[in-house]
């Protein structure tokens, strides 16, 4: 019994001895990295601010390109107008999204989306004026809002995983979201965008 009791403090305290010594390593790893920590204070202090972006034209057929909309509406097609596709230096993406239903009917949304986030807000809608143009509507009441991932305006994640960002978090550059959704998203290297 006793020698059972000296084997287990005996591994007791390799074990703590051990742990002591990861922490210390951890701890010297740290100390390389105190100048960089130091060269970037008040980076926590950071305040995100949105620019500002005028609201597009109405877009044309011809400039629309098809994306994935959500699964469980495949009967609408999701169409980005290229011409009004931008990142902004805020890092915010911003797009008209046209929701087109199989009967022809046309729902436009001039949208931003911020990938670092995970939200999306909607700047305005489309709609027909009295002398039968269709033109951009101002929201009112326009904020950000987490992603929905349900619902006919549940394409946020699906535009931001598939097109408009990168696996961490970061705006991809307009060439390469334009060739995400004409050819389908490839590999980011980092050497063209």
């Amino acid at each position: 019994m006793n020698k059972q009791l000296t084997v287990s403090f005996l591994l007791i305290s390799l074990l703590i001895q051990s742990t002591v010594v990861l922490a210390g390593d951890v701890w010297d790893k740290w100390g390389s990295h105190r100048q960089e920590y130091q060269e970037n204070e008040g980076v926590e202090d950071y305040i995100w601010k949105e620019g500002s972006d005028a609201i597009p034209a109405y877009p044309e057929n011809s400039d629309l390109l098809e994306v994935t909309g959500p699964p469980a509406y495949q009967n609408y097609q999701y169409l980005i107008d290229g011409k009004s596709l931008t990142v902004g230096a805020d890092g915010v993406v911003r797009y008209v999204i046209v929701i087109r239903s199989s009967s022809g009917a046309d729902n436009a949304m001039f949208d931003g989306i911020r990938c670092t986030t995970n939200q999306m807000k909607n700047y305005a809608y489309g709609s027909t004026g009295m002398d039968g143009k269709k033109k951009f509507i101002l929201k009112s009441n326009a904020a950000w809002k987490p992603f929905r991932s349900s619902g006919v305006t549940g394409y946020g994640p699906i535009l931001a995983a598939n097109y408009f960002c990168d696996h961490s978090g970061v705006p991809l550059k307009r060439h390469v979201i334009i060739q995400n959704i004409k050819y389908g998203k490839g590999e980011v290297d980092g050497l063209y965008n």
